[in-house]
């Protein structure tokens, strides 16, 4: 019969625990596959010539504790990232002189996409490939009525102010009324 000797016994153990790990995956590496994301910036009203300076947007790609800040310049560049798991948020930092618009990413059913405060949060449930585009338009966070609100304004104050009148009209002559009466006494 053949036995192993004992001094041998530990490194076969070594050797079947180390072929081991190489040749299973870990859990952690299967349980999320790896996705590809590229951010691209839009702002279709730059007029040229332009600023450079205008053209360059901040963002922020936070998955848990891992954060990456990162920019964008307009109409010209994207930013590319491997994510994997959940909850990655890419944000778009406010940008004084413009409004992000919308956040527009390519349909995929291994990526889940929810919109967030200037931005997004993905959730990678298989290996794909997807696209965001943040697109901003001139403006400003601040909401400026309309003329048509303008004019609205204007006939509420000046309803307003007219009744306002009236009611002082109406009071000054009561008070008439009733000092004639007190005098007729």
């Amino acid at each position: 019969m053949n036995t192993v000797p004992r001094m041998g016994l530990p490194v076969y153990v070594c050797i079947l625990l180390i072929a081991g790990s190489l040749l299973i995956p870990s859990f952690s590496d299967s349980a999320h596959a790896q996705c590809a994301l590229s951010i691209c910036k839009s702002a279709p009203e730059i007029v040229v010539p332009f600023d450079d300076e205008d053209l360059v947007f901040n963002f922020s790609s936070t998955q848990g504790d891992f954060s990456t800040l990162f920019d964008l310049t307009a109409n010209s560049e994207c930013f590319f990232e491997a994510f994997s798991g959940s909850d990655l948020e890419i944000v778009e930092e406010p940008k004084p002189g413009w409004i992000l618009d919308d956040v527009v990413c390519s349909d995929s059913a291994l990526v889940s996409v929810t919109p967030i405060e200037n931005g997004v949060s993905l959730d990678c449930l298989g290996g794909t490939e997807i696209s965001c585009s943040f697109i901003n338009v001139r403006g400003s966070e601040t909401n400026i009525p309309t003329l048509s609100e303008w004019g609205m304004i204007a006939v509420a104050g000046g309803i307003g102010s007219r009744r306002g009148v009236l009611r002082d009209e109406a009071e000054t002559h009561d008070t008439r009324c009733m000092m004639q009466v007190q005098d007729k006494k």
